[in-house]
């Protein structure tokens, strides 16, 4: 009787493999609960059933009572092959980059229907209709899924005008970490995880901004800053508390807070910053700015997805691996290659002026770099700020995005290099070294004296947007000139810092200067832009010509030598000693040289 129904159960492991091919195309709510019930099942027959019954049928037939069956030796072989290759999809999956895993998959599947010949082979002739009658009743027995009621706080869409979102349906990214450790390494220290409470100058900012507009303002700020808090109904930034205590997150290595999060809370405890599924599930996204994208996180869920256990855990990762298809389409679209992906947040409009603050993504469509059709000039964002840099200069990474899996030629990386080297210096050396050689790669410097004049060209090499680009009004990039007599004595300068560590008068920096409605430097306030003042920034591919007076120059001691620096901080001085004023802890940023040449001049 019990070889009858480890054939029964066989042949139930069977069907429910079967319907996971792709072949069958099984809708998602079927899918991961067929897909559950394979691998429990086939864990539990295998343990109590199937191996301990074949370890006494072998011992009874082939050692005891010296039957020889071909038949029962290719089963035997089959079955454990099937074995051992199913544990192997289990424990190690097959996410591409393992060809084990693709062999696994194969053995699996067409093993499967080689093992079910050679199972109704070996069956006698009169058990073939009460197996087959009991297989039936059992699969007319088995359970349609009903939908369930579709519920704010379970099936929240925001593109189909929900309008929040629970704390739980925001997975927490220290989940991602299991598969694509290297990933979130990278992005852990980056500084779009560290957005909000672990930027001090944000903080400052949004407070600022409530303080100034009123808190309904500031979900301006969040909107791309702190997607889960403005999603979840929250009005405004928190800090986060250690005890007592305001926690200081600044300097703070990992995500070590939003792993123990996961640890101790799941997804109880919304992240602050732009975290995994932030990114990975916008489904829809224009190039207005101020967050023009849409969210939509109710996605296909495998199996204990959302268990609270460990073992549960366990199994949805499990699953995930063995059939990562869903999991891997749920969270890529073709969309997020595109230059427009990132306009949704890297383009800024006041919403009281309608002024544009920022426009990357439009100075980025007026640069030689939007050139689709010529494929060997065109560079979307991801081309510059998600490539790997080596030597100061591009090095696309070769290996993994996911443990384990494919081989790529081009792996993303999350650092996000930009032009703040200074926060995400703070925490990881790796950060601070790729944006810095990022933002050498574009600018070049030439020099000449004529006429009493110190000529300097500056010319934008590198950068598909203006050179500064972003909150431009924020980013100080200027010259730094010395020139010395042949006595080494200094006989002109120009763009020294001060005592205090602002730029000096004489300094000619480019950047954007904003002005409100009379016509007055709006400051901190930079929201309140009406009029543009100055705008010295240089666009893509350009270069622009700086000259300075000095004295006349038959009355210098030749040769002369010029050092000329084109010097970065990324926030000015006056900035930082605001922020300085709530965050005492906050070090000065340090200033970057980009690009230096000296010249003798005989």
């Amino acid at each position: 009787m019990i070889a009858i129904y480890i054939k029964i159960f066989m042949t139930l492991m069977f069907i429910s493999g079967i319907l996971l091919w792709d072949l069958f195309d099984i809708s998602w709510e079927y899918y991961s609960s067929i897909q559950a019930i394979h691998i429990i099942l086939s864990l539990i027959v295998m343990g109590m059933l199937i191996i301990p019954f074949v370890n006494i049928h072998v011992y009874q037939h082939r050692v005891k009572n010296k039957i020889k069956s071909t038949n029962g030796w290719l089963l035997g072989i089959t079955l454990l092959l099937i074995t051992l290759s199913g544990f192997y999809l289990l424990i190690i999956g097959n996410r591409g980059g393992d060809i084990y895993g693709n062999y696994s998959f194969y053995i699996h599947l067409y093993g499967s229907f080689v093992l079910m010949f050679l199972l109704f082979y070996h069956i006698k002739k009169s058990h073939i209709k009460y197996v087959a009658s009991i297989v039936l009743l059992l699969a007319s027995s088995y359970p349609v899924p009903l939908q369930a009621d579709k519920t704010k706080l379970t099936l929240l869409k925001i593109d189909n005008n929900i309008t929040a979102y629970h704390n739980e349906d925001w997975t927490n990214s220290a989940k991602c970490k299991v598969c694509h450790s290297e990933i979130f390494n990278q992005w852990a220290d980056s500084n779009h995880k560290n957005l909000v409470d672990s930027n001090p100058y944000y903080m400052v900012m949004e407070g600022l901004a409530g303080e100034v507009e009123g808190d309904e303002f500031r979900q301006w700020c969040m909107g791309c800053h702190n997607p889960s808090a403005v999603t979840t109904g929250l009005t405004k930034s928190g800090h986060r508390m250690d005890r007592n205590f305001l926690a200081n997150g600044l300097f703070e290595q990992g995500a070590k807070t939003l792993q123990d999060d996961l640890k101790h809370h799941r997804n109880s405890r919304l992240e602050e910053g732009v975290s995994c599924v932030a990114c990975h599930r916008i489904t829809k996204v224009d190039s207005q700015g101020n967050a023009s994208y849409t969210l939509d996180l109710n996605r296909k869920k495998y199996t204990f997805e959302e268990s609270k256990t460990d073992l549960g855990q366990w199994f949805s990762q499990k699953f995930i691996n063995s059939k990562p298809d869903i999991h891997k389409q749920s969270y890529s679209k073709e969309i997020y290659k595109k230059s427009s992906y990132c306009a949704s947040c890297h383009d800024e409009t006041s919403p009281q002026t309608g002024k544009q603050i920022v426009s990357t993504f439009k100075e980025w469509e007026k640069s030689p770099y939007n050139d689709p059709k010529n494929p060997k000039k065109h560079k979307d964002c991801i081309d510059c700020h998600m490539t790997y840099l080596e030597d100061g200069k591009f090095a696309p990474l070769k290996g993994t995005s996911t443990d384990g899996g494919e081989i790529k030629k081009d792996v993303k990386v999350h650092y996000f290099s930009g032009s703040n080297y200074f926060l995400s210096g703070l925490r990881n050396k790796d950060h601070k070294e790729q944006t810095i050689q990022l933002l050498r790669t574009s600018a070049k410097l030439d020099v000449d004296i004529k006429n009493n004049q110190l000529i300097v060209g500056v010319k934008n090499i590198g950068a598909g947007h203006h050179l500064p680009t972003g909150v431009s009004d924020f980013r100080e990039l200027w010259l730094d000139i010395t020139l010395k007599d042949r006595d080494s004595k200094i006989v002109f300068s120009s763009g020294k810092l001060k005592d205090d560590g602002n730029l000096d008068e004489d300094a000619r920096p480019f950047m954007k200067v904003f002005g409100d409605k009379d016509g007055n430097p709006v400051g901190l306030l930079f929201w309140k832009y009406e009029k543009l003042l100055s705008d010295t920034r240089i666009p893509a591919g350009e270069r622009r010509v700086l000259k300075y007076n000095i004295k006349d120059t038959k009355e210098l001691k030749y040769p002369l030598s010029v050092e000329v620096k084109l010097n970065f901080r990324i926030y000015p001085q006056w900035v930082t000693d605001a922020v300085q004023k709530m965050y005492p802890q906050l070090p000065n940023p340090d200033v970057i040289v980009l690009n230096k040449i000296v010249k003798i001049v005989d």
